[in-house]
């Protein structure tokens, strides 16, 4: 299985965003979640913090996920 590439994949086919946990939802994603530890106990800490001060996701980041 290949890793989802920001280049030719759309962020909203492959995760979702639950709070501060990145959901995979596809095959693809499944697997680059798993790899690149997207939701180990230190990023979910982080992402929590950044929530709480308004600094998570960004608006560059929202239009990617909402195209």
């Amino acid at each position: 299985m290949r890793f989802f590439n920001p280049r030719r994949d759309f962020w909203g086919e492959h995760f979702r965003l639950d709070e501060a946990v990145i959901q995979p939802v596809t095959d693809i994603g499944e697997v680059t979640a798993r790899i690149l530890d997207f939701n180990v106990d230190e990023r979910v800490i982080e992402r929590q913090a950044l929530m709480i001060s308004g600094q998570y996701p960004s608006l560059s980041a929202l239009k990617r996920i909402n195209k």
